[in-house]
């Protein structure tokens, strides 16, 4: 997609993407590949849930604003994309909550055993999905707090957002951010994520942990997730959280 950038971050001001009812082509294309591959997931993950999650077509990037067509597709069909990163008009697009406290640490979770991404360090953060569908369009931002209310129980509603959306790509993947500053401590907000975790019926995350750099993230943190990192922890980007 020409404008816009790759392996590194930047300014985005809307995603504005429209659903299409009709199926994927790549989907369509791609039907046997996705049923073998979900045959293997199946053997080696059986915990793992073919429900129904949203890809997209026709990206293009003008002025900060991202547009596009989506589909709903099966998560078998995203695990394949995930696997063979194809060179074809299909794109994994996902929201991210990035949550920092009143003392200037972004609080991250650790992804539990039972989930696709056991083990990595990220962001609350997740694949759009039937919950994200808003007449017609599809809604990053609800994604956005769905996904910080579901893994850690805190709502970025009622937090200071930063007003300018960040995104990242590489190749189909990208990865749209928002930062939101809590009233509270790292400590405190850790406490309240952890009692939130121990109650979840899911157990998608396994822990959660405040950082203060990027190394603290530790070796597990996706590509994505370390741009964003280095980024915020920048000389110049500390200004954010400590401006009113």
């Amino acid at each position: 997609m020409s404008g816009l950038p790759e392996n590194q971050i930047f300014a985005l001001n809307s995603v504005r993407l429209r659903l299409d009812a009709d199926e994927h082509p790549w989907q369509t294309a791609e039907h046997k590949a996705i049923e073998a591959h979900w045959a293997r997931e199946q053997v080696e993950r059986p915990w793992l849930f073919n429900g129904t999650v949203i890809l997209h077509r026709g990206l293009g990037f003008t002025n900060g604003v991202l547009e596009g067509v989506s589909h709903r597709v099966s998560y078998a069909a995203l695990l394949h994309f995930i696997d063979v990163w194809p060179e074809a008009d299909v794109w994994h697009l996902f929201g991210s909550a990035v949550i920092l406290s009143s003392d200037n640490a972004m609080v991250l979770v650790r992804m539990g055993t039972q989930t696709a991404n056991a083990g990595k360090v990220y962001a609350p953060s997740g694949a759009l999905d039937n919950s994200d569908i808003r007449d017609g369009m599809i809604d990053v931002e609800g994604c956005i707090r769905r996904e910080a209310l579901e893994e850690v129980g805190l709502d970025p509603l009622t937090m200071r957002a930063e007003p300018q959306l960040l995104g990242w790509r590489r190749r189909g993947l990208i990865a749209v951010f928002r930062r939101f500053v809590a009233e509270e401590t790292a400590d405190q907000l850790l406490a309240r994520m952890r009692a939130h975790i121990k109650d979840a019926p899911e157990q998608e995350v396994e822990d959660v942990l405040a950082v203060r750099s990027t190394d603290e993230a530790g070796p597990t943190t996706p590509a994505y997730m370390r741009a964003l990192l280095e980024h915020h922890f920048s000389d110049a980007e500390q200004a954010f959280s400590r401006s009113g």
